[in-house]
This record gives C-alpha cells, sequence and structure tokens, in this order.
C-alpha cells in the first residue's frame, strides 16, 4: 500500500456517498452493501478479503470525482497500449488532482478529483469536452448517468484502488498521482 493512501485517505477521497457501497463477488458482479462505509471496510479491502466499489453520485447529484476507463484485452501488447493512452488522459488535467491506476486485469482507470463535491453533469462535461478534443472521447467516462432517481437510486461505480481483482486475482496499483493528494 502506498503509505500515504491510508484507509482514512481512502474514505475522504472517493466516498461522496457514504450511507452504500459495493462488494465485487468472485465471478466479478458487484452488489450493493446497503449500510454505511467503515474503516475496516477500507482495510479488509487492502487486505485483500474483500473488494470495494464506491458510487460516484451522491444523492444531490454531485461527485467527488471522475474516472476514465481503458478497458481492452488482458494481452501484454494491449495493456502497454492502454497505459500509454492512460498516461495521455492522465496529462488532459494538469489543472486537477488526478491518479492513474491499474485497475488489476485489463485496463487502467484514470481519476479525477475536485475540490469541492461538483455538480455531475458538469464534472461529466469538463470530462467528456477534454476527451473529445483530443480525440479520445471513445472510453467510458464515471458517472455515466449525471442524476438519480426513483428507478435508478445508485448510479454506477468503480472499483477503487489498492484492491484485489476479484476476477483475475491481480492487484491494482498506483502509477501516477498528484502529490496534492498526499495532502487532503
Amino acid at each position: 500500500m502506498k503509505s500515504w493512501l491510508t484507509p482514512e485517505k481512502i474514505l475522504r477521497l472517493f466516498f461522496y456517498r457514504s450511507d452504500v457501497f459495493a462488494l465485487q463477488q468472485e465471478s466479478g458482479a458487484y452488489f450493493p452493501v446497503k449500510r454505511p462505509i467503515n474503516i475496516f471496510d477500507i482495510i479488509d479491502h487492502l487486505e485483500g478479503r474483500i473488494t470495494v466499489g464506491a458510487y460516484c453520485i451522491g444523492l444531490d447529484n454531485k461527485v467527488k470525482w471522475c474516472c476514465v476507463d481503458i478497458d481492452g484485452e488482458e494481452t501484454e501488447e494491449d495493456l502497454k497500449r492502454m497505459r500509454y493512452t492512460g498516461s495521455i488522459i492522465y496529462d488532459l488535467f494538469p489543472d486537477f488532482m488526478r491518479m492513474l491506476e491499474f485497475s488489476g486485469r485489463r485496463g487502467y482507470h484514470i481519476w479525477i478529483f475536485f475540490k469541492e463535491p461538483t455538480n455531475a453533469t458538469l464534472a461529466k462535461s469538463i470530462v467528456k469536452a477534454r476527451l473529445n478534443k483530443a480525440g479520445l472521447n471513445r472510453f467510458e467516462v464515471y458517472p455515466k448517468q449525471t442524476e438519480l432517481n426513483e428507478g435508478r437510486k445508485y448510479g454506477n461505480l468503480v472499483k477503487i484502488p489498492l484492491a484485489k481483482h476479484r476476477v483475475s486475482g491481480k492487484r491494482s496499483e498506483i502509477i501516477k498521482y498528484d502529490k496534492e493528494l498526499e495532502s487532503l
């Protein structure tokens, strides 16, 4: 574990919505856990006993982060290409705190953090606009939706860093990050 990315910091960075989180099953599917996440859940996640996902969007339709998900084949060549692309996307956001992470299976996550909870529509628009301008608009951006409703009470989730992927058995790994994240 990166010494700066403590369980407490993980809770602060990734869990804007604290009333529900998700657990990855051995099949790779996620199921909601309808209770507040706690420090012991994060410790279990870091130690590989469970794998936790964080829901992007809060009950107020705001987000603390967006995540660009680059997935491909699990070949060495494809993973190298995706890592290169991930670095390019990472560099599109120098005015934001960000993190590039190997997801533990077949791709990379580029996390873009906001200093304050931000309207999900605005946050997603910022990320999509920069990807479009760079010709990299083929990748998934989380949150996928910009508001919750009666039929969509949780929205999408992303597996948080430093996890053991339940399907591949590999651990996710932080490739690079803004040092400013250390002081949050």
